[in-house]
């Protein structure tokens, strides 16, 4: 396990490893984006609130949440699975591309699953212990430890979670809980050059959320510009991440990521 790796150099070999398949990349994140608007389409956001306050019923809610979560998670898993392509082969394989992405959704769905029940029981706890505070210290000291109680873990549990995402990206068909030993692995040795990604990743979420604030969000063509800018920073993010999940796990990894066309030119030292 390499203990120190360069932020520095996997920004710059991500860089690289998107700008020289950056057709590929442009076309799945735009087929992505496209999927993603046509389902925005579909739903009035103002009407169905106004459904949910009238009629007191959140079956509708929860179902639209559902199915919203499912997209994100079989788009997530095709731009994993397309990463995972474009390693092996500079050409984009259909039938590599679908197998991949499948076994990724079932992996992510379970994934969500046992975070969820593990963010639950956490939060069980710390309920418990906020109530008793309560009685003992005023409103803003409360509010001031809640903050800095739940920042580093979820610093921590993004960081978690993206090396998981980039478990994923390996050919080999690892088991979930191979996974999950690796990222939290990786996660121990590598957060330095980790959160500094994270941290990019949070202040393009904000810049990106302010201007999607600031227009029409039920314009299609803007809609599907949005999704695609996302789509396409959340694979460079996934990128970066395998980069520094394969690295750091070089001793036990069969498979590290091919660079064979980012050495003809250098680019990559």
């Amino acid at each position: 396990m390499q203990k120190k790796i360069s932020f520095s150099l996997i920004f710059i070999q991500t860089c690289n490893f998107i700008r020289n398949r950056i057709t590929q990349f442009v076309l799945v994140s735009l087929t992505l984006a496209l999927i993603h608007a046509f389902f925005n389409s579909f739903f009035d956001k103002q009407n169905l609130a106004e459904q949910i306050y009238f009629s007191q019923n959140l079956t509708n809610y929860v179902l639209f949440v559902m199915l919203t979560l499912l997209i994100s998670i079989i788009l997530k898993a095709i731009s994993i699975a397309t990463i995972s392509n474009l390693y092996i082969s500079d050409k984009l394989n259909l039938n590599l591309l679908l197998s991949k992405a499948l076994s990724n959704t079932l992996k992510i769905i379970l994934f969500y699953l046992i975070i969820g029940v593990f963010i639950f029981l956490v939060s069980f706890m710390l309920s418990i212990v906020l109530i008793s505070l309560n009685l003992l210290l005023p409103k803003e000291l409360i509010f001031i430890l809640i903050f800095l109680v739940l920042l580093i873990p979820i610093l921590i549990l993004i960081i978690f979670c993206n090396f998981f995402f980039a478990s994923l990206v390996e050919p080999g068909q690892n088991n979930i809980l191979d996974s999950l030993s690796l990222s939290i692995q990786s996660s121990k040795t590598q957060w330095r050059s980790a959160i500094l990604m994270v941290l990019i990743f949070l202040a393009f979420v904000m810049v990106f959320t302010q201007l999607a604030i600031a227009f029409d969000s039920d314009n299609f063509v803007l809609d599907t510009i949005f999704s695609f800018c996302s789509i396409f920073f959340d694979i460079f993010v996934t990128s970066f991440f395998y980069r520094l999940y394969t690295l750091a796990n070089s001793a036990s990894n069969s498979a590290a990521p091919s660079t064979s066309n980012d050495d003809k030119n250098k680019e990559d030292h």
